[in-house]
């Protein structure tokens, strides 16, 4: 590619008895983006009405002004794909905009949506990063993170901003993130000899809910990280014993790292309390997967 970002289009194609409709295409930005990009068709459509009608505190934009200076840098991560990310950054962009935020310091990248493209841009500026949701904003003073906010504003992106430049306390939404982002890095989820309920344990403060950890996983095991995808859903399951989702979601983990007897075992057990017809088919495909039925 000549440019770093690239725009990538899917097609959708519905099929019925008599003919072929192509359905509208999804244009992606992918990669390292500039504002201007999001101002351009189709990104415009949603771009445009966030950013002209987000009001944000002017008493709070006064203060965030005042603690800029050249050691700050930040990065937006985002996917146009993305509903979060239609609507805050089009809001943050406008506070950094109102604040006179260096923009020669900021750098948005825009992550694929596809399987084979999760959470990544071409260059991988979010190698190592934990970027588990969109949008993620990372804070950096001289090139070190100071703090992040994850997918939505703990209270609002102005004053979510002031608290971290500011060194007030600041905790993230997705607690378990920061601790999972360490682990990935140290090989923690990787050593056998690493007791799954003591991991459990580590961070059941830190989770709101099951589904936390369980698309964290799923995103990992679509990322290939298999193995660490494992011990994240036995950490789930160990925190969200009686939910059939979390089982069966442990089952296909199972499955995808070549242990049958565990898998079908879970995925059968999950079947018998599972009460969505949905998930019930879904369920059913990753048994006859793991039994070898095709």
């Amino acid at each position: 590619m000549k440019k770093i970002f690239g725009v990538i289009i899917l097609f959708m194609v519905s099929v019925s008895v008599k003919a072929q409709a192509v359905a509208p295409k999804q244009e992606i930005l992918y990669g390292s983006i500039q504002k201007a990009d999001l101002q351009n068709a189709p990104f415009a459509d949603w771009f445009t009405p966030g950013f002209d009608n987000y009001q944000p505190d002017p008493n709070v934009n006064d203060k965030l002004r005042k603690l800029y200076g050249k050691e700050i840098s930040m990065q937006i991560f985002l996917g146009t794909w993305c509903g979060d990310s239609k609507r805050e950054v089009p809001r943050l962009l406008k506070v950094l905009d109102e604040t006179g935020f260096p923009q020669k310091n900021l750098q948005i990248i825009g992550l694929g949506s596809s399987d084979s493209l999760v959470k990544q841009s071409p260059q991988h500026e979010e190698k190592g990063k934990g970027i588990f949701r969109v949008p993620t904003v990372i804070v950096y003073r001289n090139g070190i993170e100071v703090n992040r906010i994850n997918e939505f504003p703990a209270l609002s992106l102005e004053h979510d901003l002031y608290a971290i430049l500011s060194g007030q306390t600041y905790t993230a939404n997705y607690k378990s993130f920061a601790t999972i982002k360490t682990w990935l890095g140290d090989g923690t989820l990787l050593n056998k000899n690493n007791s799954t309920r003591g991991l459990a344990l580590q961070l059941r403060p830190l989770t709101d809910n099951e589904n936390e950890l369980n698309s964290l996983a799923y995103l990992l095991l679509k990322q290939g990280r298999k193995e660490e995808a494992l011990k994240i859903f036995q950490v789930n399951y160990y925190l969200y014993p009686e939910s059939a989702n979390v089982m069966s979601s442990l089952g296909e983990g199972y499955c995808k790292t070549g242990d049958m007897k565990n898998a079908v075992a879970l995925l059968e057990r999950s079947l018998e309390i599972n009460k969505d017809p949905k998930m019930v088919k879904e369920i059913l495909a990753v048994l006859y997967e793991a039994k070898g039925i095709k």
